[in-house]
């Protein structure tokens, strides 16, 4: 994901302007984010993401020969490839794809991610540094063909040794180090070099955007309506889906199902009424569509490892 200028679309002297690690902050209706881009060597940036939206316009696709990595670490991230190819990245999945081919906006169905994102334009990479990364095993004409072009988007669950080379990219962060960073980037080109197998790549569920949306529509009726019980035949009548469809859409979507959603939401609306509240228990309890108290406390002390009563205490006075 870009949503600014890359160090790609930059002349020589921009380009040594604003060689060092920038931070870049932005807002919308949904929300707000920031990344910091890191610029390796010419031809390869490294992002790191931290979302607190809903979603996101972006810089329209290059349309040169572009790899673009993605690394979720916390939230969900939706792949989209037009009108019918929606993919879902999950905490600790990769995705590799031909970043032109990605519609230009970004989408997070969970409101918050944080993830990496690793762009490659191999028109822009010079011999000198191909012939290096040949001699790492690094083979970027392998990872084009065998990954890019024969799947929409490429998505793996990390391996114990791609899972370890994103941490220490993370751990990184802290202070850059840009040779550090260069060098966990080629370990994971090294190992994303030797997936020439679908056997090595994870089947991958794509959802049309009818799909998507009538999977959205659902969870906005959960998170308006809690104090509403309906069916998951009912609901998939109100959103225009069979209760089948529904059902395994919304957890492509949202990476859980409609009642584990909407349970999720009523708790955490009820850390925001202890919080900012004097309601009692019992009236918390009905507000977030709980019938029963004791339920309501159950629940929330299976969830959270503490009873309501002892979460309020937490507040700040005053």
């Amino acid at each position: 994901m870009a949503m600014y200028k890359s160090l790609f679309d930059l002349s020589p002297e921009q380009t040594a302007s604003t060689a060092m690690p920038r931070t870049v902050v932005f807002s919308n209706g949904t929300g707000s984010g920031s990344m910091t881009i890191c610029p390796l060597f010419s031809g390869a940036e490294l992002y790191y993401n931290d979302m607190h939206l809903v979603s996101f316009d972006e810089a329209p696709a290059p349309a040169r020969n572009v790899i673009e990595i993605n690394h979720c670490r916390v939230g969900r991230y939706e792949c989209s490839f037009g009108e019918n190819s929606c993919c879902y990245l999950a905490a600790g999945d990769f995705a590799v794809c031909a970043a032109a081919r990605k519609k230009s906006s970004s989408c997070f169905p969970l409101r918050h991610y944080h993830g990496i994102t690793i762009l490659l334009d191999l028109d822009a990479i010079s011999p000198e540094m191909r012939s290096q990364m040949e001699w790492y095993g690094v083979n970027l004409n392998a990872i084009r063909q065998y990954i890019c072009t024969e799947n929409r988007c490429c998505i793996l669950r990390s391996a114990p040794v791609v899972a370890h080379v994103f941490s220490e990219l993370y751990t990184a962060h802290a202070v850059p180090d840009t040779g550090y960073m260069r060098l966990k980037v080629l370990e994971l080109l090294h190992v994303l070099s030797r997936l020439k197998g679908r056997d090595d790549v994870q089947q991958t569920d794509y959802f049309n955007q009818h799909q998507v949306e009538c999977a959205r529509r659902a969870a906005k009726l959960l998170t308006q309506k809690l104090t509403v019980h309906q069916t998951i035949e009912q609901l998939a009548q109100d959103v225009g889906l069979s209760a089948t469809a529904l059902k395994s859409c919304f957890k492509g979507v949202y990476g859980s199902s409609v009642y584990a959603y909407q349970k999720k939401y009523r708790l955490q609306m009820a850390q925001k009424l202890l919080t900012e509240t004097d309601s009692t228990i019992a009236e918390i309890a009905h507000q977030i569509g709980y019938e029963n108290p004791n339920k309501f406390s159950s629940a929330f002390r299976q969830s959270l490892g503490m009873t309501p009563t002892q979460y309020r205490k937490m507040r700040p006075i005053g």
